[in-house]
């Protein structure tokens, strides 16, 4: 495995978190508020279907298209269904590295003959040569850059 983009996880300038959300128990939300509680000092942006402007605080785009620059980390904590086709528009968008929260127990299972969502998403990846860290992970803590 290559090395290529990986500094885009643990020294990124900017972030963007998918599914963030104010409701409670949401994990975009979650992992939103533990950013801003980390005190990153990049850009960051929501990125949430619902068209909210803010997610506590921080602005709120309904899509990858909307965001005002490419950010270097995505971290995703959309329904993981809908994963790989997020993955292909962040690659497209020229985003290089992607942190997957979500997850589910059916990742790997065939879905008709389009493949498993842990395939597709990693099909989708290959396109771009976009980074994919997840999907079910933990995430990812680097104390001294915030």
């Amino acid at each position: 495995m290559s090395t290529r983009f990986l500094h885009h996880f643990f020294e990124p300038r900017t972030l963007a978190v998918f599914g963030a959300s104010e409701k409670p128990a949401s994990l975009g939300g979650l992992v939103l508020s533990n950013i801003q509680e980390g005190g990153f000092k990049g850009p960051l942006w929501a990125v949430n279907l619902k068209g909210y402007s803010q997610v506590f605080g921080v602005p709120c785009v309904s899509r990858v298209s909307e965001l005002p620059e490419v950010p270097d980390l995505a971290v995703v904590c959309t329904p993981i269904e809908g994963v790989p086709s997020l993955i292909k528009k962040l690659g497209q968008y020229g985003v290089k590295a992607a942190l997957v929260l979500s997850g589910g127990a059916y990742l790997d299972r065939d879905k008709g003959n389009k493949g498993s969502i842990r395939e597709r998403m990693l099909s989708a990846a290959r396109v771009s040569g976009i980074r994919v860290l997840g999907p079910e992970c933990m995430g990812l803590i680097v104390p001294g850059k915030n």
